[in-house]
Parts: structure tokens; C-alpha cells; sequence
């Protein structure tokens, strides 16, 4: 019997070790990673003299990182409190130009890095192009010349999103967004202690029973 009991603690202090060890994330053999983190389609986008496209390149899936950020649900509305945008979207990581008569392939330089970009919008005049890069704290907007494939930061308040991105054209050297407010540190703290106590009625009509998760089981 003592035996038994021993094999059975070894077996035991053996599973909780392992436990311990696999505290990281594992990662599937290179042949499976390469087939589900290939890079998809670049998204194309084209003026309408048909001269100039840009091509944004986009991740297969997004980070472990971006899908813990904290996210509100409200009126339908998924909203990261952080930076006022919309919670788990799908970023533009890279940027490149092509002129489709020459050919010719041009890096877009002065992006940040890493890129987390979104709401592309030419200008009237089709020289310039608008993109919306989020961060943590805040979404940021970029102006991109196209003569020289450079872009540029122009905003000097974080941007709104959280209802579209809130970026209009009004002419070809003229951009109207909408930014916030007050940032998302300002907000009021929630307090600790409801005002008041949760009350369930039926008005003595039949109701499902609610199904609790964390109930005695045993006893």
C-alpha cells in the first residue's frame, strides 16, 4: 500500500512539473505554421486613371496581444476603451506602391513600425492618399504623397472611430476628422458598490431559470 501511495505522489508532482514547464505558448511544426501564417491576397487599391495602385499587405491572423485588449459592449457597438476605436479588426501591416504603366515598385517610407493601419481614402485630386493607424492609446492619421511615397503624420489629437473612421475630403488639400474629446484616461472610475440591489420578476408568466456556472457540485 505504501508503495502505491508513493508511485501515486510521483505521478502527481511529475504532472504538476510539467504543468509548470508548459507556461509559454507552444507552437505547432514549422510545415503547420507556414500553411496557416501565409500571407493573404494583397488588398489592391487603384486610382481612377488606372496609373497609380497600393497595395496594403495584411497579417493571416491577428496577434494574441491585440485579441487580450480590453473591449466594451455597447448598443451592438464592440469599442476598445483604450484608443476609440472598433475592437478586433483587422490591420494593414504593409504599404507599397505600383505604377501600373512602368511597373515600377515604390516602399512607402515614414510608416511606423509595427503598422497597424486602416481607412484608406484617396484625395479628389488622386495625389494623396489618407490611412488611420491605431495604437494602444490612441488612433493616429497619416497623409501619403504619392510622387514621393512618403507618408506623414498630421494629426496633433488622437482620432474618434468608434462610429467610421470620421475622416471627409473636403478638397484636394483639405481633411476634416473628428477627434476625442478627452482621452480614454479621463473617464470616470466605476464604482465598487451597485446603488442598489438586482430584482428578477416573471409577473407570473413562465420564464426560463437562469443556468449558473459556478454552483457547490458536491457535498
Amino acid at each position: 500500500m505504501k508503495k502505491l501511495v508513493l508511485n501515486l505522489l510521483f505521478f502527481t508532482s511529475s504532472i504538476g512539473l510539467y504543468a509548470q514547464d508548459a507556461v509559454n505558448y507552444q507552437t505547432p511544426p514549422k510545415e503547420i505554421a507556414d500553411l496557416l501564417l501565409a500571407k493573404p491576397t494583397p488588398g489592391v487599391s487603384i486610382d481612377s486613371k488606372a496609373e497609380w495602385m497600393l497595395l496594403s499587405g495584411r497579417n493571416s491572423y491577428p496577434s494574441v496581444e491585440e485579441l487580450a485588449m480590453p473591449e466594451y459592449r455597447i448598443a451592438g457597438l464592440r469599442i476598445n476603451p483604450y484608443n476609440y476605436s472598433p475592437s478586433r479588426q483587422t490591420y494593414i501591416n504593409s504599404l507599397n506602391l505600383k505604377n501600373i504603366k512602368s511597373g515600377l515598385n515604390k516602399a512607402v517610407t515614414g510608416l511606423p513600425s509595427p503598422l497597424y493601419a486602416g481607412n484608406i481614402s484617396w484625395s479628389p485630386d488622386e495625389k494623396k492618399i489618407s490611412f488611420t493607424h491605431t495604437t494602444r492609446k490612441g488612433v493616429d492619421l497619416y497623409l501619403l504623397d504619392i510622387a514621393t511615397a512618403r507618408a506623414t503624420k498630421i494629426n496633433k489629437y488622437p482620432l474618434n472611430t468608434v462610429l467610421g473612421s470620421g475622416i471627409t475630403w473636403l478638397n484636394n488639400n483639405t481633411l476634416l476628422y473628428r477627434v476625442a474629446a478627452k482621452p480614454a484616461s479621463s473617464a470616470p472610475p466605476k464604482p465598487l458598490m451597485p446603488q442598489g440591489p438586482t430584482i428578477q420578476q416573471n409577473l407570473g408568466k413562465a420564464a426560463p431559470s437562469v443556468t449558473y456556472q459556478d454552483v457547490i457540485k458536491s457535498p
